[in-house]
């Protein structure tokens, strides 16, 4: 398989590198590692001005839900667990979710891939999405802020488990908390 790039160091772009993967994989675009694709979904899904101190160019999973559903054809839709960090922010910015833990439903095979929203060990409002899907009995992850070795894009599927505390755990050290929420895709 040929890696993926990953987002620009700095940008806000992971939900929209998250749609492209999915795109790709699924061969639902043929744009593969086209940043100007990546850019055109990333200007579609960004949150906008608001009053909860969210910065305006980080990704609307709502919004994101809707490119995949209406866009796409791929029918998505915003999951998250009563427990999850990211209630107040949801309400906030009235986003409808489904209860439901995307994790559990991708491991099920329910769904093949789900779009999971992730926070940074340092700050609860540092979002990163991450493309999963289960196979082979193991969970595997698209990060479009990986970068390794000298730093060529070289994004590939990592497989990685969730602890107790929500961090997830892969080959390297990741700063990643799964928060309980995700966007289905079916």
């Amino acid at each position: 398989m040929k890696p993926y790039i990953s987002q620009p160091k700095g940008s806000m772009s992971c939900g929209a590198y998250s749609i492209a993967y999915y795109l790709w994989e699924t061969n639902k675009s043929q744009h593969i590692n086209d940043r100007t694709f990546v850019d055109n979904i990333y200007n579609k899904i960004q949150l906008g001005p608001n009053n909860i101190g969210i910065h305006e160019a980080c990704a609307n999973p709502e919004k994101m839900a809707i490119e995949l559903s209406e866009t796409w054809y791929s029918n998505s839709y915003m999951c998250m667990l009563p427990n999850s960090p990211l209630i107040q922010l949801a309400n906030g910015f009235n986003i409808s979710f489904a209860n439901i833990n995307a994790i559990d439903k991708v491991k099920s095979g329910a769904n093949k891939y789900a779009i999971i929203l992730c926070n940074s060990e340092k700050s609860v409002r540092a979002l990163h999405y991450i493309l999963i899907k289960y196979e082979d009995n193991t969970l595997k992850m698209l990060n479009s802020s990986a970068i390794y070795g000298n730093g060529i894009d070289n994004v590939l599927w990592e497989n990685f488990i969730i602890e107790s505390n929500g961090k997830l755990k892969l080959e390297r050290d990741t700063p990643y908390l799964y928060t309980g929420a995700g966007i289905l895709i079916k």
